[in-house]
């Protein structure tokens, strides 16, 4: 997955807690979601890419997951 914009993208409407949009708001402000070096972004594009890299792990973690499991199979 590429994270700077190189693959096409759908739009999906999310809902979330309004803690939780006080929380992404505050990690913005507080330069924790980070804007790429050189760029400036909306507020709502650096909120897109926080979502997209948090599916971008759990996809990733969910294939290592997959991995082990396979081995552990193989070992049986």
């Amino acid at each position: 997955m590429d994270m700077f914009g190189k693959v096409g993208l759908v739009e999906v409407p999310i809902l979330i807690a309004p803690d939780q949009k006080a929380w992404m708001d505050r990690m913005i402000k507080e330069g924790k979601i980070a804007i790429p070096p050189g760029g400036t972004l909306e507020k709502g594009s650096l909120y897109s890419m926080f979502i997209r890299m948090l599916l971008h792990n759990a996809m990733e973690e969910q294939k290592r997951q997959e991995a082990l499991e396979m081995d552990d199979e193989d070992d049986e």
